[in-house]
């Protein structure tokens, strides 16, 4: 084969492998811990270091395809360069690097997007070529929006956590509308820069959906963020108008305002009419912003504990452990739900300006390069770049109130791609095509194959290690949660699996792994195991000191861990000195931060299984306070402090209260006391400890009526359950 039969062939697989890339929104599975975001990442990173083989072999043959000189790539060096030494001097470099499972991101994921940016702007060299490119990502936007609908319809689900809000194939609302955003200022750019009378129609059809899955997400920060970029897109446009032109979009501009003020002030008059659904979805998404200024408050006190160089990358996780209050079992929060904050935390001053920079120099050459832009039409070059700028705009403002997924990236660096290449004056390549004589240069040409083949073999090992046996192991997740309920030994069996497998994700698989053993030690099937996961759990302590003493993420969580499995090894052995192990455990966690529900609640155990009662429901108050629990929760939470103690009596007299509280709940407002499965189970735990430990039928049959009472809907369920136990207590 000819030199120019395979440069051909090596630039043919690569732009095909950039396309399937923008597909990356639209994958998702059920393996791992997040069923949506690691897998697009798996994807992603997977695609471009196949495609970094060809395009390596690529330049190796043609140097015209090395990656051209340019500020914008220059700005995105720096930036990373920046956030690189950070990590470095941050608290964590291995959980900066890598990240976690969850989403898959970390520098890695970075240096994958920055090198699909080198690839794109290196031989995407034709103008219609790039217009091909955002074609094909807003036809995956319609796709992810058209699930969106059917998730609407009930007819799919797609993982979506928080339905009726829409999230399309993101699982998250809040990403999926951070998304369609800027696909909808793409798909405007297209619309106008289009001749064709069809394809116009289709593009303002694509808009039409995305903005109608847009509203439905209920993503106030998404809505603004849209809103700004585009009345920044009119503002540019406002003097080329007619005055008649003028008025209406005056006109139209206030009413919009009108509308989107009275949705967010959610004004009690229209609570009764026809958008009671939209006034309650947006009613919770306010509620919410509590949360997101308790992320904000702990993001300012680490900016200013680290403000040049900030905590390196990914380590808001860590952050939020150390500085927010009210984190429960298991909570934590690793994004700060706002971009400029993010970036501060995680490269201080410096890492900020240099971020901004890359702005600075988008708009730049959105702005002073507009001659080069010729379109296919007559229409004015102000059009084109105040889309861009409105594009960039939107993705800046929304960011203020969220944070980036990997479809928010691939578009922004794919946007960012062509106006590096369509919007600047790009150096010509100097220079000749560097053609091969194979009679006189044959070692040279079999030297470039033995580093393609080095390359080649490189990229296999980090695609094996980095992407292929996490997913393998990702892949027993739900494999060993479906067996919890069923079959538990099944389960720790899966589960030792995942353990046993060596992975840059193993922290994270040895957290979860240990919560659900601590799980399953509540459960009564697994009586007969208990000393077996009890030894299991001893095993991931080492890990778990180690984890604390670099800094890991979910520091409180793995205090957490230990705490409980102390409390486990004394109510499986009434050792002492496990008590002892447990407070020294709490005390730590106290001195990382006081203010963590979880670790408030465990506190209040520990004092109550040494009989300083008092004191542990004290503590028990303080964790119910900090996470803004109810008095029924209250109740709940010492009651079951009492049942490790042994103190029955005690246990059943608070889980009364509960049962007490939702009752009288039901009588003066039927819909509050809700119908949901664990309540009801609640009513089936109570009742059977006053059956099979209190032998105390009459009690037992007084909490099923009064569980029919308030859940009604689970009335044959309690009638069958009392005469199962009668007739078992009569054997």
């Amino acid at each position: 084969m000819k030199q120019e039969e395979v440069e051909k062939f090596l630039l043919k697989i690569i732009k095909i492998g950039i396309f399937i890339t923008l597909f990356t929104p639209l994958i998702l599975g059920p393996f791992g811990i997040n069923f949506a975001e690691y897998p697009k990442a798996v994807f992603f990173r997977s695609l471009i270091e196949i495609i970094s083989v060809f395009y390596i072999s690529l330049i190796l043959f043609d140097r015209r395809y090395l990656p051209k000189k340019s500020i914008l790539l220059a700005s995105l060096l720096l930036f990373y360069a920046v956030m690189f030494v950070s990590s470095i001097f941050g608290i964590n470099f291995y959980r900066s690097f890598f990240g976690d499972m969850p989403r898959g991101e970390g520098l890695i994921m970075h240096l994958h997007l920055l090198v699909f940016f080198v690839i794109i702007t290196s031989v995407f060299l034709k103008r219609e070529e790039w217009l091909n490119l955002l074609k094909a990502s807003v036809l995956v936007s319609g796709l992810s929006s058209l699930i969106a609908l059917l998730q609407q319809m009930k007819a799919v689900t797609f993982y979506g956590m928080y339905l009726p809000r829409l999230s399309g194939t993101m699982s998250n609302p809040d990403l999926f509308a951070c998304y369609i955003v800027l696909s909808i200022f793409i798909t405007i750019f297209l619309l106008v820069a289009e001749n064709k009378r069809n394809l116009k129609f289709f593009w303002s059809f694509l808009i039409a959906l995305n903005c109608y899955t847009l509203f439905f997400s209920y993503t106030r920060g998404s809505w603004v963020g849209f809103a700004i970029g585009f009345v920044f897109l009119i503002f540019l446009n406002f003097l080329r108008f007619t005055k008649r032109n003028k008025i209406l979009l005056c006109s139209g501009l206030i009413i919009f305002c009108v509308i989107v003020l009275i949705f967010f002030l959610n004004l009690n008059w229209l609570k009764d009419n026809v958008s009671s659904l939209i006034i309650t979805n947006i009613s919770n998404n306010l509620n919410n912003l509590d949360g997101r200024v308790d992320m904000w408050k702990a993001a300012l006190v680490a900016i200013k504990d680290k403000p040049i160089l900030g905590w390196g990358f990914e380590s808001f996780a860590f952050v939020s452990d150390k500085f927010m209050s009210g984190l429960g079992n298991g909570m934590y929060c690793d994004r700060v739900h706002n971009k400029i904050l993010e970036v501060l935390v995680y490269g201080g001053i410096i890492g900020f300006a240099a971020y901004l920079l890359i702005f600075v120099i988008i708009f730049q050459l959105i702005f002073k390069y507009a001659k080069l832009w010729d379109g296919y039409n007559e229409r004015p070059k102000i059009i084109y770049t105040s889309i861009l700028a409105g594009f960039f705009v939107a993705y800046f403002v929304q960011n203020i109130f969220a944070f980036d997924n990997i479809g928010t990236y691939i578009l922004f660096f794919l946007v960012a791609g062509f106006i590096n290449n369509n919007f600047s004056n790009l150096p010509e390549y100097i220079g000749k095509k560097n053609h091969l004589n194979y009679k006189n240069h044959n070692y040279i040409f079999f030297l470039k194959i033995i580093i393609i083949i080095i390359i080649f073999f490189l990229i296999v090992w980090i695609f094996y290690d980095i992407n292929l046996k996490p997913t393998v192991v990702a892949m027993y997740f739900p494999d060993y949660s479906a067996y919890e309920n069923a079959d538990v030994k099944m389960s720790l069996y899966e589960s030792e699996k995942v353990i046993s497998m060596n992975t840059v994700y193993d922290d994270d698989l040895r957290l979860d792994f240990t919560d659900r053993l601590l799980y399953s030690l509540n459960n009564e099937h697994t009586n007969d195991i208990n000393e077996s996961i009890y030894n299991d759990l001893l095993k991931m302590k080492p890990f778990f000191n180690q984890d604390i003493k670099s800094n890991d993420e979910q520091i409180n969580h793995i205090y957490q861990s230990l705490a409980r499995i102390s409390e486990e090894g004394y109510v499986l052995h009434k050792d002492p000195s496990d008590l002892s192990d447990m407070e020294q455990i709490l005390q730590k966690a106290d001195s990382f931060n006081p203010n963590v529900a979880g670790s408030n609640q465990l506190m209040g155990e520990l004092k109550i299984l040494q009989n300083n009662y008092s004191e542990g429901e004290e503590y028990i108050k303080k964790s119910c306070i900090l996470d803004n629990s109810d008095d029924a929760v209250l109740y709940k939470r010492i009651g079951l402090a009492y049942f490790k103690k042994g103190d029955i009596n005690l246990a059943v007299k608070n889980f009364e209260k509960v049962i007490d509280i939702n009752y009288e709940r039901k009588k003066q407002t039927p819909e509050s006391a809700g119908t949901s499965l664990s309540n009801a189970k609640f009513i089936d735990y109570v009742a059977s400890i006053y059956c099979k430990q209190l032998n105390d039928i009459q009690d037992c049959q007084r909490i099923y009526n009064k569980g029919s009472e308030i859940y009604p809907d689970y009335t044959d369920a309690f009638k069958w359950r009392l005469e199962t136990m009668i007739l078992e207590s009569n054997k």
